[in-house]
């Protein structure tokens, strides 16, 4: 019986200690991917919360003006689903859903788009927005 016990341990350390020794480290892309997204999320909460030194950071200088100029709200919301990450040698483009929730003058305006955010590769700022802006702020319609 102390030979089975012994048998167990000895089988139960071979095994446990070979785990994990072959981890897959990810790929560049995989790395520079991950990057992009959490650049979006930083531009997103800075946006949210009227930021203006992120978005320089994060922006370039021409968007990141365009941007600061539409923060007349009082309040917004983005909620962002990405379909697809594009990367090539110059920049990464992240093909994407979003839905907007503005409050402007105390009226709720809702907006919903897709677009593509293309990042610099090199600097990782956002340079160029493709179709549908997140980052607008919709107008309020006088009666």
């Amino acid at each position: 019986m102390k030979k089975f016990y012994v048998i167990l341990i000895l089988i139960t350390a071979f095994v446990f200690s070979g785990c994990g020794k072959d981890q897959v480290k990810p790929s560049a892309d995989s790395l520079t991917a991950k990057e992009a997204l959490r650049i979006m999320d930083v531009i997103k909460t800075a946006y949210e919360g009227k930021d203006q030194d992120a978005l320089r950071e994060n922006l370039s200088p021409e968007l990141a003006a365009s941007v600061i100029d539409g923060l007349f709200f009082e309040k917004a919301e983005l909620s962002f689903t990405t379909r697809l990450v594009k990367i090539t040698d110059s920049a990464v483009m992240v093909n994407l859903n979003w839905n907007g929730m503005w409050v402007i003058k105390n009226k709720t305006l809702k907006d919903i788009g897709s677009g593509v955010l293309v990042f610099q590769s090199r600097t990782m700022k956002l340079v160029q927005i493709e179709g549908d802006n997140p980052f607008h702020t919709p107008l309020v319609r006088e009666r």
